[in-house]
């Protein structure tokens, strides 16, 4: 496997850039349920687990835990994309071979020593792959579950992402954040996986209804982008 080598200095500049990178591509960026990750208990790691439904995912993830929270945060992402990309590993990326159970016992076990004893945070995709936010149902891999009972007290906090056009010529970004549910060694991980899976739907389909409905009173802007097009084209003919 390959391990996470994180650089503070690499992380820095990169939070600079990825900064601008989601300025330039997304109107804004929105966010609803902050405080259910800003109230977890420090006296114990969390784990954002997150549906996985297009490329931006993991730099919207870094976007929230390096730029917006200064949290120590780690991401378990593809083998192959991560050795297309190994700049990541410098980022907390390290990898999950999904198709060798050896392999991916390796990040599992890997996961729980960087976890153990700690306040850092995790983020997983555990549907594994990336499929549209409607697409049901929701499988997970079993690596969450197994992280989960090997570490004892965790903080397991579902994250929804949902990329939408709505009255601007850039998409936005809407993420909902669930509450924690935190975990001890004797979770039966075939109900957890249940729980998690529920939470996690049920997050999605929040969203999806307020996004739908135009219901943003719990959101809070967290980014602005560059100013869309459409709104150059108003200020000419005087909209």
């Amino acid at each position: 496997m390959i391990k996470a080598r994180k650089n503070k200095i690499f992380e820095s500049l990169f939070s600079i850039y990825n900064t601008r990178l989601l300025k330039k591509h997304f109107f804004r960026i929105m966010i609803s349920g902050e405080e259910n990750f800003l109230a977890r208990s420090k006296e114990c790691p969390a784990i954002l687990y997150a549906n996985h439904s297009n490329w931006w995912d993991g730099l919207a993830a870094f976007y929230l835990s390096k730029t917006l929270w200064n949290a120590d945060a780690y991401v378990m992402m593809d083998i192959e994309q991560l050795q297309k990309y190994r700049f990541f590993k410098r980022l907390g990326a390290f990898s999950v071979n999904r198709s060798s159970p050896k392999e991916a016992m390796e990040s599992v076990e890997y996961s729980v020593s960087l976890l153990h004893n700690s306040n850092r945070v995790l983020w997983i995709f555990p549907q594994g792959i990336m499929q549209p936010n409607d697409f049901r149902p929701i499988i997970f891999y079993g690596g969450i579950s197994k992280i989960t009972q090997k570490l004892g007290e965790v903080d397991l906090i579902p994250v929804a992402v949902k990329y939408e056009f709505l009255m601007e010529q850039r998409p936005e970004i809407f993420i909902s954040i669930g509450k924690a549910k935190t975990t001890g060694l004797r979770e039966d991980t075939k109900a957890l996986m249940g729980i998690l899976n529920n939470s996690l739907l049920s997050e999605l389909d929040d969203l999806k209804k307020k996004v739908i409905n135009s219901e943003f009173g719990s959101f809070k802007l967290i980014l602005r982008g560059r100013q869309s097009r459409n709104k150059t084209v108003d200020k000419i003919y005087g909209k």
